[in-house]
């Protein structure tokens, strides 16, 4: 089976677990890691394993649990910011229904850490599901909700992928040492990030323009909205290579139905993963923004060019933005009054 995971990077310790758990599997799992660290890719792969139990065609299995368009894969993303009651008694039914075409049935289901008072509702079909199905569960952490429903997977714990092993993927993929060595450095450990920051022509661009930012700030609001302004319309230019993707993947979607007639999901989920992908992008560009404003502030304490209390203040104001886009903030108010306590 390591074929199958040939695509899963900077997680050994974790394929050794999905290898291991194809041959005798558990009808629940856990994958817990942060965002970009693959838990998604992991989730279809292993399901694809799971998918092949009868017919010995890996192929077809690994092409459609990839394209998450498998008649019996199914993904279950929040619809809001949080997994919702309705969702989970969706979930319930799925799981005891039968396979389409199969004897197994995975129920990938991401973000559950945001489970919060659904959880109970799940909590019985996780633990004893029909033969059929098994169940994948996502979580960037275990919170306090998923404890209960956490004692009951088989947990597989991945790690943020080390910017070594980024930067050797994306030279394999073509990209030269100087881009791939920025993008791995500043993407979080996040695979799906470093690659849409080596494929973006702007980005050092937008790096560099959030570490300056603060040079236009003189202590007014007016200055302070006009810097706000700037580094939302940065934000917003940061789509372009993304929506190239998106448009890529529908095309190829496009050529997969014709040419095997197998549609599965369709192009409404297609846009639907499209749609939190793209607000995905807007808080990693903010993140990433408030990363360039952080080593600006600290190269400036280490050159010792920056008053130690004023610097205290703008890491402090920093990190509560940080913290602020959890609560899907009003990006702008946001902005303005992170300008404005630069500033002070």
């Amino acid at each position: 089976m390591s074929s199958l995971f040939d695509t899963i990077i900077g997680q050994p310790r974790a394929v050794l677990m999905l290898q291991a758990a194809l041959i005798d599997p558990v009808p629940a799992y856990l994958f817990v890691g942060p965002s970009g660290a693959g838990t998604r890719n992991a989730a279809r792969l292993f399901a694809a394993g799971l998918l092949n139990d009868r017919d010995n065609d890996q192929e077809r299995h690994q092409r459609l649990a990839t394209a998450e368009e498998h008649p019996d894969l199914v993904i279950v993303d929040r619809a809001g910011a949080f997994v919702t009651a309705e969702q989970a008694r969706d979930i319930v039914r799925t799981a005891s229904t039968s396979p389409i075409e199969g004897n197994r049935k995975v129920i990938v289901v991401t973000d559950l850490h945001l489970i919060r008072d659904a959880g109970p509702m799940l909590l019985k079909s996780i633990e004893e599901p029909p033969p059929s199905t098994f169940f994948v569960l996502l979580a960037d952490e275990i919170s306090s909700d998923l404890v209960t429903i956490a004692s009951r997977c088989l947990q597989i714990e991945f790690v943020s992928i080390p910017a070594g092993e980024l930067e050797k993927l994306l030279i394999e993929e073509g990209v030269d040492l100087g881009r791939a060595r920025f993008a791995s450095q500043i993407a979080n450990g996040s695979i799906d990030r470093a690659r849409i920051l080596a494929s973006d022509d702007g980005a050092l661009n937008r790096w560099n323009a959030w570490s300056q930012i603060r040079e236009r700030l003189n202590g007014s609001g007016g200055n302070a909205a006009l810097a706000a302004d700037l580094v939302l319309g940065l934000i917003d230019s940061s789509a372009g290579p993304m929506e190239n993707k998106h448009s890529e993947e529908k095309l190829a979607l496009d050529e997969r139905a014709e040419r095997f007639g197998e549609r599965g999901l369709g192009r409404t989920t297609l846009e639907d993963r499209h749609k939190r992908e793209l607000r995905r992008l807007r808080t990693d560009e903010f993140l990433m923004g408030f990363s360039a404003l952080g080593a600006a502030i600290r190269q400036e304490i280490s050159d010792q060019t920056i008053d130690s209390q004023k610097a205290i203040r703008s890491l402090t104001a920093i990190q509560k933005a940080s913290q602020n886009l959890r609560r899907n903030p009003n990006e702008k108010l946001m902005t303005q009054r992170l300008m404005l306590e630069l500033s002070d």
